[in-house]
């Protein structure tokens, strides 16, 4: 089983977990199918789906007040991995700069 945890950054590194008051979401679909959906955390932005099959993923980080709103990225999660997806954006503009990947395997 593996993790995937999903960041939401400004282009200072700190967190961007509610805007106007609104959290921001992150949304695991596969297969077209979301199949979790969770508000970011309060205090850090982060979003952690835990205990995953292999396979292939999409992470998506939406808010209304986002450009775009829903930012997607497709991901092919290993076996015995903890894989980041890093949304980063202008927090003035609110606009998605990048998203980056970090994978991390988790064997003993």
């Amino acid at each position: 089983m593996s993790d995937i945890i999903a960041v939401i950054r400004n282009e200072q590194g700190v967190g961007m977990s509610s805007i106007d008051g609104e959290l921001s979401v992150v949304l695991l679909a596969m297969g077209g199918v979301v199949i979790d959906q969770q508000p970011v955390m309060m205090r850090s932005g982060i979003a952690i789906f835990g205990n995953l099959p292999s396979g292939s993923y999409t992470v998506l980080a939406r808010h209304t007040s986002l450009d775009p709103t829903e930012a997607r990225q497709d991901v092919v999660l290993q076996s015995n991995v903890m894989l980041g997806v890093k949304f980063i954006y202008t927090e003035s503009e609110r606009q998605l700069l990048r998203i980056e990947l970090q994978e991390e395997r988790l064997d003993a």
